[in-house]
């Protein structure tokens, strides 16, 4: 099980790059393992930015995590978050979009 107070030493869930601290024991912890937790536990505040980088990338990285990928002690207001982050990230239309807009983006910058 994998929980985000312990890594972040924080009850608060809202940067990118604490994100990817977790996203990094995601990763871990999918290649290791047919079926893993994801504890929210103490978390009181989260935010869709440390979504994205978590949950998300993984997701982009590996959509079959979200069989493998069980989220506990998560609230309301959180679930509502992840489940917005998993259609956005599963969605083909919206990541091709995004990329295009990316691309796009860098060749005017």
């Amino acid at each position: 099980m994998i929980k985000i107070q312990e890594i972040l030493s924080k009850n608060i869930a809202i940067l990118h790059s604490d994100g990817l601290k977790v996203y990094n024991a995601l990763t871990e912890e999918f290649a290791l393992r047919n079926e893993f937790s994801l504890s929210f536990e103490s978390i009181e505040t989260c935010t869709t930015a440390f979504l994205n980088a978590s949950i998300g990338k993984l997701l982009l990285n590996a959509p079959e995590s979200v069989k493998k990928m069980k989220i506990i002690e998560a609230s309301e207001d959180i679930l509502k978050k992840i489940e917005w982050v998993k259609e956005n990230a599963l969605n083909e239309a919206k990541r091709h979009a995004r990329e295009e807009s990316m691309i796009e983006y860098l060749e005017n910058a």
